[in-house]
């Protein structure tokens, strides 16, 4: 009876063993899982180099799992090092290539290192995977513009508002693809629709009064470029409004606004070419007696042509009255 027993033992040791022999897969598994679980409660709780280290210990095991190169990128993205997180996160597009996420993450990750080109591949392909993800066209949207295609931005731009009306930063990348595009009543109007979600960054502000300048209202460019000038002083704003004051004939206020400006940025060709416009149109207005101010507006314009010599209309501006 006791050696029925020890043989019964000895056989269910034996399948035992067996079974660890035959399924090695199942093991490797079990200890990437346990890793990549480790990894998460790590990062939960703020230890990302323990989390990190647990992510590669779970790639070691299994090098193709997308969920392990995502984490080690949202890490690296979290610590601003966009090289590596890019990295990690192409990795997971290669093991998992129909992963949205991951297409989506290299896309954001090319795009805040410049590399726009790079950035659309990739959201061009998290869009066909997701066509209808609000973030995708967003960004989509936001990369042509940032290359200077808003032709192209157009169509995201239009369907992010449509997928998330409550988002601001969708209706502000809306209106400036309606400003690039020369429409700027629906420019206005674009920017009044994000103003109702808050108040407006410097930079949306500056494009709300381009739209007012192109369509000649005038004094509601000169009460946003004001509003922007209290929040924020900035060479652009006090040349804008310098040359919104010359649209108005207000010579002596834009000629303020300008010396505001140069005081800011003595280098800024803008505002050096329109000081040189101001001072010069003020000396012919005095009856052309203030040599001082003629003087002043030909150098403006000389030191502009040094800075910048491709500016073919300031070059002929200052051939024709340097003859005064």
């Amino acid at each position: 009876m006791r050696s029925i027993s020890l043989t019964v033992v000895a056989l269910a040791a034996a399948a035992i063993l067996a079974g660890c022999t035959l399924n090695p897969a199942t093991s490797s598994r079990q200890r990437a899982n346990a890793h990549m679980d480790s990894a998460a409660s790590y990062e939960i709780t703020g230890l990302l180099d323990a989390a990190l280290a647990e992510f590669g210990l779970a790639l070691e095991v299994n090098p193709n799992i997308a969920n392990a190169h995502m984490g080690m990128g949202s890490i690296y993205q979290q610590r601003g090092d966009y090289e590596m997180a890019s990295r990690a996160y192409e990795r997971a597009t290669i093991v998992e290539p129909n992963k949205f996420d991951a297409h989506y993450s290299l896309g954001l990750m090319k795009q805040l290192l410049g590399r726009l080109q790079e950035a659309l591949r990739a959201y061009k392909t998290a869009w066909r995977l997701n066509p209808d993800d609000f973030k995708v066209n967003r960004e989509l949207g936001s990369a042509y513009l940032q290359l200077g295609r808003p032709g192209e931005a157009l169509t995201f731009t239009q369907i992010s508002t449509k997928l998330d009306p409550e988002s601001q930063a969708a209706w502000c990348n809306l209106a400036a693809t309606y400003n690039l595009l020369g429409r700027y009543e629906e420019a206005v109007d674009t920017y009044r629709q994000a103003a109702e979600l808050g108040d407006l960054a410097d930079p949306v502000l500056l494009g709300l009064a381009d739209a007012h300048i192109h369509l000649n209202n005038f004094q509601q460019a000169v009460n946003v470029l004001e509003v922007l000038i209290r929040r924020s002083p900035s060479v652009t704003a006090y040349e804008r409004l310098g040359y919104v004051k010359f649209k108005m004939r207000n010579f002596k206020p834009a000629l303020f606004q300008y010396r505001k400006a140069i005081a800011l940025a003595p280098d800024d060709t803008a505002t050096l070419n329109g000081l040189g416009a101001c001072l010069l149109t003020l000396y012919i207005q005095d009856g052309r007696s203030d040599t001082n101010k003629r003087d002043e507006a030909l150098n403006s314009w000389r030191k502009s042509i040094r800075i910048n010599n491709q500016q073919p209309r300031i070059v002929d501006l200052l051939a024709r009255f340097s003859r005064i």
